[in-house]
């Protein structure tokens, strides 16, 4: 097999593929035993069939036909691996003059858009920010302050203390369905009640904001309309439900003082002095498993900041398509719908779609700047590093595996893989890391809320992505 690249004037790339006519002459040979032994003729035997028998029964061109399809089935996917080719778009293809023939070239062509090679206006090393990796005084004093309000009493304010958009009351509540009847497990008697959490809607707390101990309120509220984790389980029993609502106190957070004998009594521990020792020592921990995950994706960041040029929207698409089908797929292993993602998230729909759709930016932006940090440093991947990767998958039969996807013309998608594993590698190698306390504001605004998906490998074909999460709100 013979290829040759060119890129046309329209920016599309146009492969062309030449199989020698000793190659098409062994598939038509085989393929007239093949349809020998396949189907059955009267008077011959399986596997001695004549041709001209064959052309008699199937039609004259049946096998030529056969080993055009197969042939450019088979070596279209196998030239754009051996040209290292990355299609983006759907191939349209051209130059198939007909069937092949005995004793000649098959020459067919294929015109695609390619992954582009965009530049960085910088290949300097990243500066990165990380926070400490220890323990500040800070932190340590905001998960004491932490411990110290888990452990809270309430206790009643003064009776003219008015209900506020975070208050937390006693509230006795009676719910009726659109038929007036009561809905059991709504209703209750001095119930704790929490404002601004989702519990009811958003129009509900609106209304109890103001009262003072004593005063009541009621609330018809169409199911279908409002959000809310109780109205949920309501749409389907009932259009509205009607909330009569009192104020039976306002209540007030009472954190215990932090002492000795506070941390003894309710922690097990001696002393306030050792609970901050522990809750150092956790801290540090927890950094340790999460910067080198922030070192990473803010390196991603600052990469993708230099990238010069605009994205494939194909590659967008893409994407898009990849973070959506890793996200339902953990909902479904968890039981959560999406309704009730996005109740718990407190997003609507419209969000969400934007929120994945920035993200999947990002990705093609960082993938696209991990490309040009490899071209320009001159990091390559080698063909055993691509059968490696097969081998240490986890798969069952990685020959096999392999051989599958060089068939399919899928290795460039572990070599590309493997190539942005290195070049990440690289860039974190060479950064300038600075620890800071906190990060700054701005970069948290920006920053992608996920991490990027830099490397595809083989394990891919065996089990989902290991860190497929749930697209985040940003």
């Amino acid at each position: 097999m013979k290829t040759n690249v060119e890129v046309l004037e329209s920016g599309a790339t146009k492969l062309t593929v030449t199989i020698e006519a000793a190659d098409i002459d062994r598939r038509i040979k085989k393929t007239y035993k093949d349809f020998g032994t396949k189907y059955k003729f009267p008077g011959f035997r399986p596997g001695h069939v004549p041709r001209p028998v064959i052309d008699s029964h199937l039609g004259k061109d049946a096998v030529r036909q056969q080993v055009t399809e197969e042939m450019l089935n088979e070596a279209f996917p196998l030239a754009i691996d051996e040209c290292d080719l990355s299609p983006i778009s759907q191939a349209k293809f051209s130059d198939v003059d007909g069937f092949v023939e005995e004793g000649k070239d098959f020459v067919f062509s294929a015109e695609f858009e390619v992954k582009p090679e965009l530049e960085l206006s910088d290949y300097s090393p990243v500066h990165v920010e990380i926070p400490f990796k220890t323990a500040s005084e800070a932190e340590i004093d905001e998960q004491v302050a932490a411990l110290a309000d888990y452990y809270h009493d309430l206790k009643n304010a003064n009776a003219n203390t008015k209900v506020k958009s975070d208050s937390i009351i006693d509230i006795n509540i009676s719910a009726t369905d659109d038929k007036g009847e009561e809905i059991a497990m709504l209703s209750a008697e001095e119930r704790i009640y929490e404002l601004g959490r989702g519990i009811f809607p958003a129009s509900f707390d609106e209304a109890l904001v103001g009262l003072k101990k004593g005063e009541s309120v009621s609330v018809t509220l169409k199911t279908a309309e409002e959000s809310g984790m109780m109205m949920s389980v309501l749409k389907d029993r009932t259009e509205t439900v009607t909330l009569d609502a009192t104020v039976a106190a306002v209540k007030k957070k009472v954190v215990p003082e932090v002492t000795d004998e506070w941390a003894k009594e309710k922690l097990g521990v001696e002393s306030v002095e050792k609970l901050r020792e522990q809750v150092a020592t956790t801290i540090e921990q927890q950094k340790g498993d999460v910067i080198p995950r922030i070192l990473e994706n803010n390196a991603l960041y600052e990469l993708q900041k230099r990238l010069e040029g605009e994205v494939p929207a194909s590659m967008v698409d893409e994407a898009e398509g990849d973070l959506l089908q890793s996200f339902f797929t953990q909902l479904q292993s968890q039981g959560v719908t999406l309704d009730a993602y996005l109740q718990q998230q407190g997003i609507t729909p419209d969000k969400f779609k934007e929120d994945v759709k920035h993200q999947a930016e990002d990705t093609v932006k960082q993938n696209l700047a991990l490309d040009a940090w490899a071209r320009k440093n001159g990091i390559v991947v080698t063909d055993e590093e691509v059968e490696d990767e097969f081998k240490t998958s986890g798969a069952k039969e990685p020959e096999k595996m392999y051989a599958e996807w060089k068939a399919q013309g899928r290795l460039h998608i572990v070599r590309e893989g493997i190539l942005r594993g290195k070049a990440l590698e690289a860039v974190l190698r060479d950064a300038e890391v600075v620890e800071v306390e906190k990060l700054s504001s701005a970069e948290e605004e920006e920053k992608p809320a996920k991490k990027t998906s830099k490397k595809k490998s083989a394990k891919k074909e065996e089990a989902p992505a290991e860190d497929a999460e749930a697209p985040a709100a940003e």
